[in-house]
């Protein structure tokens, strides 16, 4: 997790997932450590729409865009990443087998050595077929 969505989620936790509460923004970035990079912080949290500045100086609210991106956070990685690594798994070692085809078609240069490649190298274009369509 970065550094914005850390402060992100600490934000939706204090408010307790409400737009209307008041956060410390300075008093939570001192408690997490992040206080000398205080103005890059809320600058990109601003500025992405996850929170607005306050009333009150020195502390904010958290938009309902931001609600929405720390629930995301926090219910950590999404079955849309879980498969997407599987993808890139599945990928990484197709690709490795295709190595292995052509290898064994150098050495012995035949109809189905060559078959072999063409099968793997299919399989390869579709993985990253799929992975296209799920970016």
């Amino acid at each position: 997790m970065d550094v914005f969505h850390k402060v992100l989620t600490k934000i939706y936790e204090i408010s307790g997932g409400r737009e209307t509460r008041e956060v410390d923004f300075i008093e939570l970035l001192k408690n997490e450590g992040f206080f000398a990079n205080r103005e890059s912080i809320k600058d990109h949290l601003s500025t992405e729409g996850w929170i607005t500045d306050s009333a009150r100086p020195d502390h904010v609210r958290i938009t309902h865009w931001g609600m929405a991106e720390a629930k995301k956070t926090l219910d950590g990685p999404g079955q849309q990443e879980n498969g997407l690594s599987r993808q890139l798994n599945r990928l990484k070692s197709a690709t490795r087998e295709l190595a292995t085809r052509v290898e064994e078609f150098e050495s012995q240069s035949s109809p189905a050595a060559f078959k072999s490649v063409e099968e793997r190298l299919t399989e390869v274009n579709n993985l990253v077929s799929e992975i296209k369509r799920s970016i």
